[in-house]
């Protein structure tokens, strides 16, 4: 059996950029065995008091030989600042790998990234987890006091392209218009994608467009409950059916889920 739930100690926690923190934490080793790309966790908040559900978080990185796993989040409300509050040495309960990840297939050897805001961090992981592919990355930021980990890309890319809402870095656009821009010239043999739904919609009329002959999976963010399928409060509508993206997602394809 998958040992998913453990109590876990905090190795470090770090600013990556404004209101953006990363934690890093010690975690078992079947958590890391079992661990796939686009998975999360689901995070028991430190001192909770009336603050009873855990918060959901994309795994960022991880470090099998170290044993531990980093999570990158936007403080954006009383639960993750708490959780910004962290420090070496404290306890978290937490259950991990939760969902479905990314789908990588020996064909996909040409892989582009495409991310926005807070869900670049889970991009990442494709980096530790399935090397050897020819990445490019395309990263969306809010400004440059949002930035965070384009250098990590670039170590592992062979390119890169960042684009922000007030062009403060990068280029001023949307971050699906720069993919829609190389769409034009080539195609590569699958588009992992995470970030918020405004997002996601623009990647799909990019993808109706341009890309139609493209695999394209993208990881929903969601608010969820129990983050382990009994609650029902983070479904969506995927194929004529609503599903709940805990369990049978987060990542699911984009011709199938309606945005």
């Amino acid at each position: 059996m998958i040992k998913k739930h453990d109590i876990c100690r905090v190795a470090s926690l770090e600013p990556l950029a404004k209101d953006t923190y990363a934690l890093t934490l010690k975690v078992n080793g079947d958590m890391l065995k079992y661990f796939r790309p686009g998975q999360f966790a689901h995070i028991r908040l430190p001192h909770a008091g009336e603050h009873l559900l855990r918060r959901p978080i994309s795994v960022n990185t991880i470090d099998r030989e170290a044993e531990t796993m980093r999570f990158a989040f936007l403080i954006q409300g009383e639960g993750t600042r708490r959780l910004s509050q962290c420090r070496p040495g404290d306890e978290l309960d937490i259950l991990a790998p939760l969902g479905q990840g990314f789908r990588v297939k020996e064909s996909h050897q040409k892989i582009w990234l495409v991310g926005g805001g807070i869900g670049i961090a889970p991009l990442l992981s494709l980096r530790d987890t399935v090397p050897g592919r020819e990445y490019t990355a395309f990263l969306g930021y809010k400004s440059r006091e949002y930035a965070y980990e384009r250098k990590e890309f670039e170590g592992f890319c062979k390119a890169v392209h960042v684009t922000s809402d007030d062009g403060s870095i990068g280029e001023k656009n949307f971050v699906t218009e720069a993919l829609r821009r190389e769409l034009e010239k080539e195609k590569p043999d699958v588009i992992l994608s995470c970030g918020p739904l405004p997002m996601f919609r623009s990647l799909k009329r990019v993808w109706e467009e341009d890309g139609r002959d493209v695999e394209t999976q993208v990881s929903m963010e969601q608010h969820m409950g129990c983050g382990t399928g009994g609650c029902y409060t983070c479904t969506c509508m995927v194929a004529g059916a609503m599903k709940r993206v805990c369990m049978d997602g987060p990542v699911f394809d984009i011709r199938e889920v309606k945005l």
